[in-house]
Formats: structure tokens, sequence, C-alpha cells
């Protein structure tokens, strides 16, 4: 399964992609959920509208509170300096019981320890399997599953070495789950 398939199986209900200006996912999402279940929120929003608005994952949103029912951040967290600002956030946002969909590098992946890989200059907030619950769990939320995936084009776009995409991928294949190089976590509002 590739990151795209497994988030696309829990979107459901109402949907706020925090982040969503900057890769192929949110047109994936669209197609999937229909554009009148979207929303999205982003630094990079360029026009403001019932569906789209401008701002930051770390700051209190213009959508009012209970109105998702599910959050997806793929490829965000890592990008936050203070990421729990934006879980309490994500949780004043949901619904109870609603999810929220997080994809990341794995700071406990082997391509990632040998080459450094998550280690960007805009990656402020690096996590494993047990400091994401434990951030999680702190702000209202409960992990449902946790997925290892490798990365592909599609989840590291702007990557300097697409070429390695293959190879980290038959790799991964003989790697055990967490040493992966993506995580990817769904966790519902307590």
């Amino acid at each position: 399964m590739n990151r795209v398939k497994y988030i696309k199986k829990r979107l459901n209900g109402k949907i706020l992609d925090v982040g969503y200006y900057a890769c192929t996912l949110h047109e994936e999402v669209l197609k999937s959920a229909g554009k009148e279940n979207v929303y999205g929120i982003d630094t990079e929003t360029k026009r403001e509208t019932k569906h789209y608005k401008k701002g930051s994952a770390e700051e209190r949103t213009l959508f009012p509170a209970n109105e998702f029912d599910t959050i997806l951040a793929g490829e965000l967290i890592e990008h936050l300096k203070k990421p729990e600002k934006f879980l309490k956030e994500a949780n004043r946002l949901l619904k109870k019981g609603g999810k929220i969909i997080i994809t990341t590098p794995n700071k406990d992946s082997l391509m990632n320890k040998v080459f450094h890989n998550n280690e960007a200059p805009l990656h402020f907030s690096l996590f494993n399997t047990q400091t994401l619950t434990k951030i999680l769990n702190k702000t209202g939320f409960e992990v449902e599953d946790f997925t290892y995936l490798p990365y592909t084009i599609e989840s590291s776009e702007g990557s300097n070495n697409p070429w390695s995409f293959p190879i980290r991928q038959a790799i991964s294949i003989i790697l055990p789950k967490k040493f992966r190089e993506e995580l990817i976590v769904t966790a519902r509002k307590k």
C-alpha cells in the first residue's frame, strides 16, 4: 500500500487538509472526497474562500470548533517549531471521535539514520513512534494505527535525489516495518 491509498481509505466526512498547498496529495483528496467536503489551510493560500484559508498550522484558525470529521497533515508536522500548538488546534477543530492523519519522516528509519534524509533545513520537529504517540496523547488524541512505508516521489516532492526512490523502495521491503522511512499515524480525538 502507498501513502495516498492509506490516506484515502481513512478519510471521511468533512475534511481539513492542513498544509495542502505544497504537494499533489490535495488533488487526490479532492478526487476521493469531493470538493464540497474538503477544506484547506496553508500559509501559501493565494485567495481565501469558504473552503480555503490562509494561516499557519501553529496558530488558531478561522474555522469553528468541532467542525471537521478528519484532519490531514501530510508531510507537515516536521516543519513546525511548535507541533504541540498545531495538535491542540486540530483537537479543537475536530468533532468528538474525529480523526487526524499525519505523515512524517520516521526518525528511526535506517535510511534516514544512514543518509540523514530527514535532517533537512526546514525540518524542525522529528518523530518516531514513541515521540509521536506521546505528543498525540498529551494533546487529547488516542493512536489507532501506525503504518511505515518507503518514501516515494509523491511523498517527497522536490527531492534532490529522485533517482534513489526505486532503490529505497526495494530496501524497504527487507527492513522491519519500524525502520522504514515514512511514518503514518491515524489518531482519534478522545
